[in-house]
């Protein structure tokens, strides 16, 4: 037989064809080997679909804007087509006209430390403050500029040298926490292979991604991904993630067909 793993992240992937297509997108179903604890949170699965975005020669503000323009699209037309539906779920409809809020990494940090977490710099904010930190909005709201330390490789770091990337989540409001993650793609050579080494990562396992920068084929690019069973909770204001999906399969249960 063969043997197969399952793919971390297609990051990479996406880099090489936006810099031969420029723009791309698809619907990509994931499985992600979740721990069973992360039943309790409400909002993952093993198995879910995520829409894939990248964009060849683009900045972060431009991707963001995009993301902007198809929750709201999204959100109005569902309002508009199906608000008898809608209303046996919700009784508020919050705003997502855009531009959202932005906050930093840090600023998020500060306002989860008065919410009383305890939160440590450098290192994502735990599931628990980031859904206290959606709790407090009644709007969407980015948080920017996460530090390179938290992060994959692939991410590009500032040039201010603070140690912080070019990246964004996008946060729902009402406790129903991340929606869409993304920012701009490190494309060089030597900044990724000094990345890589600094993880403690094995070069080798990526040899023909670092071929590719090698010979000038990964071209800068700004990507995200959105959840879609996540956007279909937070639009029906469910309680749990597997109440917007057939079949689900949620962390640590039993598989369904």
């Amino acid at each position: 037989g063969y043997r197969y793993e399952l793919t971390c992240s297609t990051i990479m992937f996406k880099q090489i064809a936006a810099s031969s297509l420029t723009k791309i997108f698809f619907m990509a179903r994931n499985v992600r080997e979740e721990p069973p604890e992360n039943l309790y949170t409400g909002r993952h699965l093993a198995e879910f679909t995520q829409l894939d975005v990248e964009w060849g020669e683009a900045y972060m503000e431009d991707v963001m804007r995009l993301v902007e323009d198809i929750v709201y699209y999204a959100w109005i037309k569902t309002i508009e087509e199906s608000y008898n539906i809608l209303k046996e779920f919700r009784k508020e409809f919050p705003s997502m006209r855009p531009p959202f809020r932005k906050i930093t990494y840090d600023e998020a940090l500060s306002l989860a430390k008065e919410l009383g977490y305890k939160v440590t710099d450098g290192k994502e904010l735990s599931q628990e403050a980031e859904e206290a930190l959606s709790r407090e909005f009644k709007e969407p709201f980015w948080i920017i500029n996460f530090p390179t330390s938290s992060r994959g490789f692939y991410y590009l770091e500032t040039f201010d040298g603070s140690g912080k990337n070019r990246d964004f989540n996008l946060i729902l409001p009402e406790g129903f926490g991340e929606l869409v993650d993304g920012g701009e793609r490190e494309y060089r050579y030597g900044q990724i292979k000094e990345r890589i080494k600094a993880l403690g990562e094995d070069l080798s396992k990526y040899e023909w991604f670092m071929e590719a920068l090698k010979d000038g084929i990964v071209k800068p690019s700004a990507g995200f991904g959105l959840g879609i069973e996540r956007f279909t909770r937070f639009v029906l204001g469910l309680k749990y993630i597997w109440e917007a999906v057939p079949f689900p399969k949620p962390p640590g249960i039993a598989p369904t067909p």
